[in-house]
């Protein structure tokens, strides 16, 4: 194997982001080891180190494409095993406050839902499936070792004996929080990264329901927006494998937690459009009162840093955490995964490859987390009690926001090229492209009249 970069890799963590980061190594790495402290079960369940996997997930088009680029037949492995395929905009109704519902369009753009266990289950069994990569379950990292401000290995706890020590040529952080990486930073005596905030508490509440074959629902997704300022409230409908859906209820953290089915009808009552109210008096509840708080986007910038230690990269929610609510996360980390991929093929030819691919990581990676921060902290500062710094241009981009929705309205070449940027297939400089940026203006001008 031409591309081998070092002995042994270790990968931290194996939710969405981690999973990914090691199908990645397995071509430049002899051994790729994944440390994970849960443990995991051989049938598909929730794991306590991510509680909000009980909650409706998604990768977007975009990231689902993106794990097709890494991992060929990803999106057919997770159809067959029971993810439902939904075509965006023909069986997704989304309702805005401002305009009411989207028009039924067909733009050949189709999603899979399913819930995050199965979700992680087939990505687990697809990485797993290479022979030079090995999980370790029950292992708490307990810390990055370095020599010579270099990564040499990882010390971890993986029961009552004494912490053991795994020798590694990179780390790839996808712990969540980044810990071990900034415990190494201290241990060095480096200077942690800044960290960009806006916080907002959100409160999520999830059924899930079913219904008889004769009572299906007209939508198979049906997602309910918030009204900023004035309203957080949000719900969103989703399908999951096993013929049931999500009904997930998110308001401020302040709002009594939802527990009993006339909790989940009284909430969908008070939305802006009554088709959910409609679409559930068919519904089965299941089960009710899943509950998860969410307290706010986080970005760590270890990318303005001016060095990090030889060998170390933090990855997925260890750099970018964002809110569930726009459902970006787990493509946001494929997306970081396919550039790491990029950044060491790149690199092989470089007297010190692992080095160079992980500055070159670290200098690009800002550009694949903007698209997803700019949307999801954009919403959220909305809210007079976010607390965060508003950028530059704030309500100009909200203005800006407001005339691409009503646009998109009424052109179908606006509402396609909407949910190609919301899905991240499409950078938004699509939005500056004159065809487009044309269009967007003509239709608000005509609104203007």
């Amino acid at each position: 194997m031409q591309n081998i970069l070092g002995r042994r890799a270790v990968v931290i963590g194996s939710g969405i982001g981690g999973l990914s980061a090691a199908a990645v190594l397995v071509g430049y790495f002899e051994e790729v080891v994944i440390l994970e402290r849960d443990e995991i079960a051989p049938f598909i369940q929730s794991r306590p180190g991510t509680p909000q996997d009980r909650h409706p997930h998604g990768l977007l088009a975009g990231g689902l494409k993106t794990l097709d680029e890494i991992l060929p037949g990803f999106r057919r492995g997770l159809a067959a095993a029971g993810a439902v395929s939904v075509n965006i905009a023909r069986e997704i109704r989304i309702e805005n406050p401002a305009i009411g519902a989207f028009p039924r369009r067909d733009f050949g753009l189709s999603l899979l839902f399913a819930s995050r266990p199965l979700i992680e289950a087939v990505l687990r069994g697809r990485v797993l499936a290479f022979g030079n990569v090995s999980l370790w379950p029950r292992c708490r990292v307990v810390e990055i070792v370095e020599e010579n401000r270099a990564v040499c290995g990882v010390r971890y706890d993986s029961g009552p004996a004494r912490s053991q020590t795994l020798d590694c040529d990179l780390v790839v952080d996808a712990s969540g929080r980044a810990g071990p990486t900034l415990l190494l930073l201290d241990a060095l005596g480096w200077q942690r990264p800044e960290a960009t905030e806006v916080r907002l508490e959100i409160g999520y509440s999830t059924a899930i329901v079913r219904f008889d074959a004769r009572e299906r629902p007209e939508w198979k997704v049906v997602v309910s927006e918030p009204n900023p300022p004035g309203s957080a409230l949000k719900a969103v409908f989703v399908p999951l494998e096993g013929d049931r859906w999500y009904l997930t209820i998110a308001d401020r953290r302040a709002v009594p937690r939802l527990e009993s089915w006339d909790d989940f009808s009284e909430a969908c009552s008070q939305l802006n459009m009554p088709t959910l109210s409609r679409l559930l008096r068919h519904a089965q509840p299941i089960e009710t009162g899943r509950h998860f708080v969410f307290p706010g986007n986080r970005w760590n910038q270890f990318e303005r840093l001016d060095t990090l230690p030889r060998g170390v990269l933090p990855i997925a929610d260890s750099l970018c955490r964002l809110s569930p609510s726009y459902g970006q996360g787990m493509t946001s980390a494929v997306r970081q995964a396919r550039l790491l991929l990029d950044a060491l093929n790149g690199a092989t030819a470089e007297p010190d490859p692992i080095a160079a691919a992980q500055a070159v990581f670290m200098r690009d990676v800002p550009a694949v987390i903007h698209a997803p921060w700019r949307m999801a902290s954009g919403v959220d500062l909305a809210f007079p009690e976010a607390r965060g710094k508003r950028p530059e241009h704030f309500e100009e981009h909200r203005r800006f926001q407001s005339m691409l929705v009503r646009a998109a309205v009424e052109d179908p070449v606006v509402h396609r090229a909407m949910v190609e940027v919301g899905q991240l297939l499409q950078p938004p400089t699509l939005f500056e492209e004159p065809h487009i940026r044309e269009r967007i203006e003509m239709w608000s001008a005509k609104a203007a009249t």
